[in-house]
Parts: structure tokens; sequence; C-alpha cells
């Protein structure tokens, strides 16, 4: 049996950082990166952001929320407030705020932003989690989706120090590309992508700018629903990688709030009915039966929506 990175990176993506590590260790070639977990996640040998000692002392609150969470498979709620006892004791006992957003906002935000830095803060699929990055440079892009083309803003960010849940406890083998403002502003990972590749062009660009027209359209559109959306377009233009067996290693029902994996168990289930294939048959689908499936169901979708969803 061979390693095969998108199995791994799928248990890591539905937050199963055990399963990804009992994975990894059925193969000795893998045995560094094994050393590395053990070291990190076993040992609790936590990184270290060397140029500033008080950043370094927020990034290892959410360090240590990623050990308790996904290792340690802790109660969420739990952490979560040892985050915020660990918060109090680097802003003062004063701080007194309801959850660790406010927190965010109130604390956080002002450390990282009078350091130079940007901050965003809040949950991705569910779990806490900020991305802090240095340098941001603006471009626009024309880009093609099924129901047209139109011009968006990307931002290009780079300089990162965090990058979330995913990106800690992948050591950066995988991990949120980007996303999109309220404002449809789509900011992209820079560092994540060949800019010329198909990920670019497809996974950021495509899959952003469907957020943002549903964003538009949509306001109180839920997180799945948002996500299946977007990953059927990947479906739809994507002709030199194989998404649709990367959505059915990520698929998962378990976790209500990771908007991600239920995603693409969606995309599972629906391309089952349609094709009658089983999950293990659907990834030898070829890229032309794919992108034909996956767009009458982005169609049938578009109408699901419009009747789910009141109009801005």
């Amino acid at each position: 049996m061979t390693f095969e990175k998108n199995v791994f990176t799928g248990f890591l993506v539905k937050g199963e950082l055990n399963a990804a590590i009992s994975y990894l260790s059925g193969f000795s070639d893998q045995s560094e990166l094994c050393g590395r977990y053990r070291e990190v996640f076993d040992e609790d040998k936590r990184p270290v952001y060397e140029n500033d000692a008080y950043l370094n002392e927020i990034l290892d609150v959410y360090r240590k929320y990623y050990r308790e969470v996904f290792y340690l498979n802790n109660n969420t709620k739990e952490a979560e407030k040892r985050m915020g006892e660990r918060f109090g004791a680097i802003f003062g006992n004063f701080v007194t705020c309801s959850s660790i957003e406010e927190t965010e906002e109130k604390y956080v935000f002002q450390a990282f932003n009078e350091r130079g830095f940007s901050f965003l803060g809040g949950r991705t699929g569910g779990f806490l989690g900020p991305y802090v990055w240095s340098d941001t440079e603006k471009k626009k892009y024309d880009v093609e989706l099924p129901d047209g083309n139109s011009e968006y803003t990307v931002m290009l960010l780079d300089g990162f120090i965090s990058r979330s849940w995913l990106d800690y406890i992948s050591f950066g083998m995988t991990g949120t590309g980007g996303w999109t403002d309220s404002d449809g502003i789509i900011n992209c990972v820079k560092s994540s992508y060949d800019i010329e590749g198909e990920a670019f062009r497809v996974s950021l660009l495509k899959h952003e700018a469907q957020h943002s027209m549903d964003l538009i359209k949509f306001g109180n559109i839920s997180s799945d629903d948002l996500e299946y959306r977007a990953k059927l377009v990947e479906l739809i233009y994507s002709e030199q990688r194989n998404m649709l067996e990367k959505f059915l290693l990520e698929s998962d029902n378990s976790n209500a709030k990771n908007g991600h994996a239920l995603a693409s168990y969606k995309i599972a289930e629906k391309f089952s009915f349609k094709t009658g294939l089983d999950f293990k048959e659907l990834a030898a689908l070829s890229a032309k039966e794919t992108q034909a499936v996956a767009l009458e169901l982005f169609s049938e979708s578009s109408d699901e929506i419009a009747k789910k969803y009141a109009m801005k």
C-alpha cells in the first residue's frame, strides 16, 4: 500500500487529527513526519514566533487550543473557556468578554494591528483559529461562472504567521487558500497557489467568486449550501485535477458546523444518486462525466436556493 496525501489530508480537513496520524504511522517512509507530529502534539513542543514575544504568547493560546481539541479530543466549549482564561492572563483580568470572538475583536486584533499585521479571527469549519499576515496586494480579475462573467477585486495576501487550525495541524500541507468578504472582495493566500495554474483560476477565483455572487443574492445562505455550490463550480471547470476524488475523501456529515465537509458529503450523495455509483466508484469518473453531472446539479441547486432563501 502506498501513502496517499489526499487520504491523509482528507482526515485533517474533517478535524480528525488522530485518524490522520494513525494512517500516517502505517508507512515507514513517513517516519520523519510521524516524528514531527509526536514532538508537536504528544510532547507539546510548540513552534515559537521569535520576532515578538508578546505576539508569540497570543499565538500560543491558539496552539494550545488546537492540541486540546484536535489531538486530546477535549470538549470544545471547555477548551474555549480555557482560551478565555489564557487571554485574560495576557490582556489583564479585566477582560470579561462573552466569547472568544469578542475578545479577538476588542483585544487580539489591536495587538496584531499595532505591530503591523492584518488579523482575521472567528471560525473556519466550526473551529477557532486566526489568519495573521503582513502584506496585501490588490488586483482585479475577470471571472467566468455558470451564470456569466464579472470582474472581481482580489487581495493577494502574504507574510503569514498564522493560517488557522487546518494549516497548523497539517504542517502547511493543506489549509484555507482564500475567502470572500461580506462586500464581495476575494482574499487569496498567495503562497498557496501558482498564480498561472488551474488551482488558482478554479479553486480560488471561481470558487470564491461564486461565494461572492451567492452572498450578494442570498445574504442568509447557509455555510454548507454556499460551499456546495462553490465546490460544484470547481467540478464544472476542473480539467487537470480530480477534485471529485478530493471532495469524496473530505466528505463528512457528523459535524453540523463544518460547511466544507458537509458540502462534500452532499456532493458525494448527489453524484451517487445521479450516476448509480457508490462513493468508491465515483472517483473513476472522467473529467467530462464529472463536469456534466456537476453542471446539472448546479442548475438544480440554483432553483432550490431561489426558493429556500429570501432575496436581499
